[in-house]
Formats: C-alpha cells, sequence, structure tokens
C-alpha cells in the first residue's frame, strides 16, 4: 500500500513538472519572411497570442513549416513569453536551362521536369527533375547519360537552375542469349520478345536500344508464350545486362526454367453457389479447353470469357468465374475448375468523364452501352471502352468503376488522352495494275470536337484520275444513326482492255442503323452521270453503240455484320454483308444488282492467319439499258490473282474487248505466315492462295460475244512487307483453269507510302 501511494505521488509531481514547462504565449513575432505572409506562417504552425507553449512543440512547429517547402531554414526561440519565428525562405526560380542535350530539345524536358519559372526551388524538386531527364534518355537508349545540375544565385532571392547534360553513346544492344532452353531455339525466341539486336533495317525503331523497362515487358512475353505451350511451371529465373568494354551497348542473358509440358486433366465447372437448374454439359461443351489437350493458360482466360457471356445471356448479369488448379506432377496434367459466383446487382452511379479537352462530353457519352442508373455489367464496361478507342479520337482510354458510399452503386471513370484527328497526307506509289500513281487528302475525324467526319481527296494514276468530299454526321439528329454526303468526280482508262474511257461526276447521301452491337444496315440514294469517251476506231461494236452520257438515279441498301478485330489485317472474326441497288426512278439506265460476300479469319497458330472469302453477284437489265461499265469484271485489282484487270468474262471476238458479264462469282483461300524470325522482325509476312471464280452472260445473245462460262482458279505464292516507308505486297499467281480467250498476268504487286 505504501508502495503505490509513492508511485501515485510521483506520477502528480511529474505532471507538476510538466506544466510548470508550459507558459502563456503573450506575443508570436515572425522574422525573415519576404514573401509569405505573417498570416500564412502563423496558419502552418496553429499557435496564437493566449495559447499554451511547450517547447517540446517547437519539432512540431519547425517540420510544419518545412514540410511546406516555401522554407529552407527554421529557428524558433521563446523568451518572457514572445515567441519568435525566424525562417528563411526557399528562393524563387528565375529561369530553367539545359545544356548539352542534342538529342532531346529544351521543349519536350520543360513539359515534364517539376521545376519552372517563378517556382519554388527546392533540392528535392532538383532530384525528382534529374530523375525525370534520366528515365527519358533511357527510352532513347541514352543508358549512360549524366545530369549535374547547377544553382546560380541572383538578387532578390532568385536563382538560375542549369541542368549540365552529358549524353553519352547511344546504348545499342550487341547480342541477346538464352540459357535453359531446350524447347524453343534462341532465334525463335528472339522473335517473340521486343528488344531487338542492333540491326541496320532497324533504323527506324528503338527497339534495339537498351531499355530496362522493356526487358521486363519480354519476360512477360516469354511467360506467356511457355505457359500457352504447355510449361506451367516455367519461369524466367534472371534477365542480366551485362555493358561491353567500350560502353557502346550490352549483351543481355535471359536465364529460364522450362520444367515439363503438362495437359490439360479434367476439366469441370463448380455451380454450388447458383440456385437456378443449369444444364452442366451443356456449359462444359461450350469450353475451348478438353480433356488431353496441351495446357494453355490462354485458353483459360477465354473460356473465363465465355462463361460469362453464357451465363450472362441466361440472366446472370453479374457474375465472377475463378479458375481453380490442381497440379499432377506424376501425370504432368492440370485439371481446371471453373467456380462460378454470382456477384451482388449493382448499378452506375455516375459516369465521369476527364481529359477530353477537345472532344464534347456527349460525343464519348453516347458510345458507353449504359446510362447512369443503368444496371452494371463488366461486358458493357469492356464494349465501351471498345467503342471509344475504335473511333480513333485517343491516344489512350481507360474506362474503370469505381466504388462510391453507396453500397449498391458504382462510378464509371472514363479517362482519355486525345491524339490528333486531322490529316494532310501525300502519298505516291507504283502498281503493276494501275502504274505509277500520286494521292493527296485532307481529313477530319473529329471535326469540331462533335465526332463528325469530312474529307477531301484526289488521287492522280495511270489508270485513273478521282476527286472527292465527303461528310458524315454519325449521331443525326441526335440518334444512333449515321448520316453523309459524297460528291464524286472520277475518270477512268479502260483503253487497255475495253478500248474506250469514262467520266463520272455525281453526289449521293448515306445513312445508317445499327441493328445489333455489331450489324448496321446501309442506305444509300445518289445521282451520277457518266460519260463514255475516247473510243477507240476499232472498238467493239457493243462500246461504240454506248458513246456518249448516261444519268443514272440509284437506291441502295447494304446489311454488314462485322467481328474482325481489325480492318486492314484481320486476325480472328468474320465479316458477312448483303446489298441490294436499284437504278432507275426515270433516269437513263434501270436495272438491279444484288451483291453478297463475306469473310472469315482464324489465327490457327502465332501468326498464321488462314482467310476464306467470298463474293456473288448478280444483275436483273430491267429495261435492256444497262452500259458495259455497270457490268461485273473480275481479274487484277477485282479480285482473282494470276488474271489481268478484267482478264476474264465475255470478250468481243473481233478484237478482244472486255464486255463484263451479268453474274459474277469470286472465292479466296489464304494464309497468312511468318517467314523467319528475321523477316517477322522487318514485318514481312508471306502468304500462299487459291483464288477462283467466274463471269459470264454478256447483256445480249450475240454470236460474236465470247463466253466460255469456265469457272477459273489460281494459286500462287507472295509476300506482304510493312515497310517503314508504306505497305509492299507482292504475288506470283499461276492460272490452273482457264479459258482461251484469258488474259493472265503471273507477277502483280503494289507499293505506296504517305509523308
Amino acid at each position: 500500500m505504501k508502495t503505490k501511494t509513492s508511485m501515485i505521488l510521483a506520477g502528480a509531481a511529474l505532471v507538476s513538472a510538466v506544466a510548470a514547462h508550459a507558459e502563456e504565449v503573450k506575443k508570436v513575432t515572425i522574422e525573415g519572411n519576404e514573401r509569405v505572409e505573417d498570416t500564412a506562417v502563423l496558419s502552418y504552425i496553429n499557435i496564437s497570442s493566449g495559447d499554451e507553449y511547450d517547447p517540446r512543440q517547437s519539432s512540431r512547429i519547425i517540420k510544419n513549416l518545412y514540410n511546406t517547402g516555401l522554407f529552407n531554414n527554421v529557428e524558433i526561440v521563446f523568451t518572457n513569453g514572445e515567441l519568435v519565428v525566424e525562417v528563411e525562405e526557399n528562393p524563387l526560380v528565375n529561369k530553367v536551362a539545359f545544356e548539352g542535350n542534342d538529342e532531346v530539345v529544351d521543349e519536350r524536358f520543360r513539359e515534364v521536369i517539376s521545376l519552372k519559372p517563378r517556382a519554388v526551388y527546392t533540392p528535392s524538386k532538383v532530384q525528382k527533375d534529374v530523375q525525370t531527364i534520366l528515365s527519358y534518355y533511357r527510352q532513347k537508349g541514352f543508358f549512360l547519360t549524366k545530369v549535374n545540375p547547377q544553382m546560380i544565385k541572383r538578387d532578390q532571392n532568385r536563382v538560375d537552375v542549369i541542368y549540365q547534360i552529358e549524353e553519352g553513346q547511344e546504348t545499342e544492344i550487341k547480342g541477346i542469349d538464352f540459357v535453359g532452353n531446350e524447347r524453343f531455339s534462341d532465334n525463335e525466341l528472339k522473335s517473340l520478345i521486343r528488344t531487338k539486336e542492333s540491326a541496320w533495317w532497324r533504323l527506324w525503331g528503338g527497339t534495339d536500344l537498351y531499355d530496362p523497362d522493356l526487358v521486363e515487358i519480354d519476360k512477360e512475353l516469354l511467360r506467356r508464350h511457355y505457359i500457352q505451350a504447355g510449361y506451367a511451371d516455367f519461369n524466367v529465373v534472371s534477365a542480366v545486362a551485362e555493358l561491353t568494354k567500350e560502353k557502346d551497348g550490352f549483351f543481355i542473358t535471359f536465364t529460364i526454367h522450362e520444367g515439363p509440358s503438362y495437359d490439360f486433366g479434367q476439366i469441370d465447372v463448380r455451380l454450388d453457389a447458383i440456385d437456378e437448374d443449369l444444364d452442366r454439359d451443356e456449359i462444359l461443351s461450350t469450353l475451348e479447353v478438353k480433356n488431353g489437350n496441351v495446357y494453355n493458360g490462354a485458353l483459360v482466360e477465354e473460356d473465363m470469357e465465355k462463361l460469362t457471356t453464357y451465363l450472362g445471356n441466361k440472366g446472370f448479369a453479374f457474375l465472377d468465374v475463378r479458375p481453380q488448379f490442381r497440379q499432377d506432377e506424376a501425370a504432368r496434367t492440370v485439371d481446371v475448375t471453373y467456380d462460378i459466383v454470382p456477384g451482388p446487382r449493382v448499378y452506375v452511379n455516375r459516369i465521369n468523364i476527364q481529359g477530353n479537352d477537345r472532344t464534347r462530353d456527349y460525343v464519348l457519352r453516347r458510345e458507353m452501352r449504359f446510362s447512369e442508373g443503368d444496371a452494371f455489367s463488366a461486358s458493357k464496361l469492356t464494349r465501351s471502352k471498345d467503342r471509344l478507342t475504335y473511333l480513333g479520337f485517343f491516344e489512350d482510354v481507360n474506362v474503370r468503376h469505381q466504388e462510391t458510399g453507396i453500397p449498391d452503386k458504382v462510378d464509371i471513370d472514363v479517362n482519355v488522352k486525345e491524339q490528333s484527328t486531322g490529316e494532310f497526307n501525300i502519298g505516291a506509289g507504283f502498281s503493276s495494275y494501275d502504274g505509277p500513281l500520286a494521292s493527296a487528302e485532307v481529313k477530319e475525324k473529329n471535326f469540331l470536337g462533335k465526332g463528325q467526319e469530312m474529307n477531301f481527296s484526289m488521287s492522280v494514276s495511270g489508270r485513273r484520275q478521282d476527286f472527292n468530299f465527303g461528310f458524315t454526321e454519325p449521331y443525326f439528329m441526335n440518334k444512333e444513326l449515321s448520316a453523309g454526303i459524297d460528291i464524286f468526280n472520277e475518270e477512268r482508262d479502260y483503253q487497255d482492255e475495253s478500248s474506250y474511257d469514262t467520266k463520272r461526276v455525281g453526289a449521293s447521301l448515306r445513312f445508317g442503323v445499327p441493328l445489333t452491337e455489331y450489324a448496321r444496315d446501309f442506305v444509300t440514294v445518289g445521282i451520277k452521270k457518266t460519260e463514255i469517251t475516247g473510243i477507240d476506231s476499232t472498238a467493239s461494236q457493243f462500246i461504240r453503240a454506248e458513246e456518249g452520257e448516261k444519268t443514272a438515279i440509284f437506291l441502295s441498301n447494304a446489311i454488314t455484320y462485322d467481328t474482325r478485330d481489325s480492318r486492314l489485317t484481320p486476325t480472328k472474326g468474320f465479316k458477312a454483308q448483303g446489298s441490294l441497288e436499284y437504278s432507275g426512278f426515270g433516269s437513263d439506265i434501270e436495272f438491279l444488282r444484288g451483291r453478297i460476300g463475306g469473310s472469315w479469319h482464324k489465327e490457327i497458330r502465332d501468326d498464321w492467319v488462314f482467310t476464306v472469302a467470298g463474293e456473288a453477284g448478280a444483275i436483273w437489265d430491267i429495261n435492256n439499258d444497262i452500259p458495259l461499265y455497270e457490268m461485273f469484271q473480275l481479274g487484277g485489282n477485282n479480285g482473282l490473282r494470276g488474271f489481268d484487270f478484267s482478264g476474264i468474262g465475255p470478250r468481243d471476238a473481233t478484237n478482244d474487248d472486255a464486255l463484263g458479264g451479268k453474274y459474277m462469282l469470286s472465292n479466296t483461300l489464304e494464309l497468312s505466315f511468318p517467314m523467319g524470325a528475321q523477316m517477322k522482325e522487318m514485318g514481312i509476312n508471306g502468304l500462299v492462295f487459291a483464288d477462283g471464280g467466274f463471269v459470264t452472260e454478256f447483256k445480249e445473245n450475240n454470236s460474236s460475244v465470247i463466253d466460255s462460262k469456265t469457272y477459273r482458279a489460281s494459286v500462287g505464292i507472295g509476300a506482304y512487307w510493312r515497310s517503314p516507308l508504306g505497305p509492299l505486297r507482292f504475288e506470283f499467281a499461276l492460272p490452273v483453269s482457264k479459258a482461251k480467250e484469258d488474259r493472265t498476268k503471273i507477277f502483280s504487286f503494289n507499293f505506296g507510302t504517305r509523308f
């Protein structure tokens, strides 16, 4: 009891001692400040007259003032009730300069550094800027760059900051080695990664310069490749970059562990968390992963998306598919069980859009697949991002959902980075069909930030001269209805195949309406005036009979369904299209023309893309007045490689002029494949193909018309090069089925560029 009483008394004495050190502040004085007002300093220290001051508070006050970044030195003195806070302000930046930077212009650095003129100078900002400059140089391959910051004092507490830069040499990749690889050769692995060995053809690239961040990406690319090939235990042990003695490049060594190859074992789905009855066997039949197939992690991810889509169509919009793996090292198999977990129903609270300085908000909102208040769906979120990306207005698109304070609500944040949508292109090239060609185009895809498209183009070649103007409003009358106008003036030279030329002027209005997410219906109405000129004296009697001018008023309707991943070089998906065009309405020409066609693309293995395509067409000549230039043609640029332009179909027996036909069929089988590691790096793919088709039945029966009604076919090989100066495509095709009157063309190529 006595001991306890003693402890209480000692504690009370300690409290009294501490209290005795706390004194009332009678006055607060701020000294040394020139730019910062006294009231601002007082707000940072949070002490005023009448408050109690304890010396132990000085550390807090000093820390608060330093954290503002405004002061270089702070001292505190408390005497006779007066608290004196003496500060030394950080200087202001007068100017920022760069010296020694030959590879990077000053303006690029000024965009990314934190120190700006009239900003407060701090050593931490300088060090941050040094790292920013070094990081930028490393991305350009100057890994040995040094940056030495200098400070020059000026009057009125100002400083000049100078970054002295020693750029050094570009650190190229001298060699890339792999250790531990048995399944794939060094060359195969080199073709997979983005870091490349230095070579003359990479003059326009930057992947042959050492970049640590790029090496990290390469490690992930290697992992994905091996996982897709069945190596579930694969990992990159290390990626070491060694500088050469001359310090002008790096040797990079990837040490990898392949492990054994695995197959898929038992595949199952767990539906315990879902109350409703579902056909388990039907669900399993939708999966790509099958028992006994080589293990492929990418297929598992694809099946997760398929399950989400399949069950979403069954009414389960909020699901989480969680694959569970069980690895059997003895049997070399991986069992996969897809655990289906239903989630709570969530609704969209707000859609927040940022980064669109030029593009109007409504242009982005109309591409979103849901509105505020709608039920949230992960698939709709992904589709919304895809639609915004497809616009082509933005360099980067980021769409994600964020939790809110409301349990069943989420916000959708849309962040975009705009890019230039205006283009001025001039081009030049050569085609074995059109000869030398030149083109110019002015195009704006996002006119006035409203999502409208406007373009004017012209092209001139040995066979054609075109002048076109077009304008498109993608959401006419604020509906998901596109509307546009086209005005055209075209000239064509058909002397080589048909002994005449054409001149055409006209205009058209077009409308497009979505039928489903991937299907659209297009309606076009227009008028065109076409004149046949330049008829040779030896031309066909049928051509001479049509000399002069004809006007056509036309209406067409086309329905397309397009799921391809790319319009130019698709690797998956298909496109189907059917169209019907009527010309008449009291004009000089009356006919009905129908077309149906499509293409299907499948990547059968990495960079091996198989394509099947075909088209069929028919013309009904209502008043027997259809001109030759409206007839179907095949060969050359119109399809059917191995034959010349308009090289097949009905011809005049007397002078061999091509006349065209009322019925047409064409089909193509093509396989695009890589041609070795080095060719792949240069963007060159090989092609093998088989084409077929026919054009038949002239508009009138005449003994002087040759029409063999033969199905033509050709096979060939070729290559496609995505060169730095533009696309180059050349093909060798050999006709294997042809008629004696056909014109063949074994070799063809096209080259063009924009600069």
